[in-house]
């Protein structure tokens, strides 16, 4: 923490950005103003970090934040992800979570890659969920 402390004062008082590549959404909420979501090397969700901590919209940045542990019930099991993640070598054709998506809404998520789309003001995902051509 004092390591972060300190970086959010050299941004402070240099006026400067910090580009953080991590795994821990505490540090994510704690730290950051935008957050850009990755599977398999790839932006699918991205935005102002509270909006996409409280609005999760791609279907494994939701799962992300359904497997962090709960300080209000430490009895509660872990919510994983589940399947198995596909090789970088290898990523799936359409979009690269639609082996795991429990949200997978048919082909056009196996068979094409999905746009941006607005969820709200500058939070966007990545998701066939939220296209007109899946409705």
């Amino acid at each position: 923490m004092q390591v972060i402390d300190l970086m959010k004062d050299l941004v402070k008082e240099f006026g400067m950005g910090i580009v953080f590549i991590t795994h821990d959404l505490g540090v994510i909420a704690q730290t950051a103003d935008k957050v850009a979501v990755m599977y398999l090397s790839r932006v699918i969700e991205r935005g102002p970090v509270r909006d996409v901590i409280r609005n999760p919209s791609h279907p494994y940045t939701k799962g992300l934040l359904a497997a962090l542990p709960s300080l209000d019930d430490l009895d509660t099991p872990l919510q994983a992800i589940p399947g198995d993640i596909p090789s970088p070598l290898e990523r799936p054709t359409g979009c690269v979570f639609n082996t795991r998506c429990g949200a997978k809404i048919g082909d056009i998520c196996s068979t094409e890659i999905p746009d941006f789309l607005d969820i709200s003001q500058n939070h966007t995902a990545a998701c066939h969920l939220y296209s007109e051509a899946s409705k």
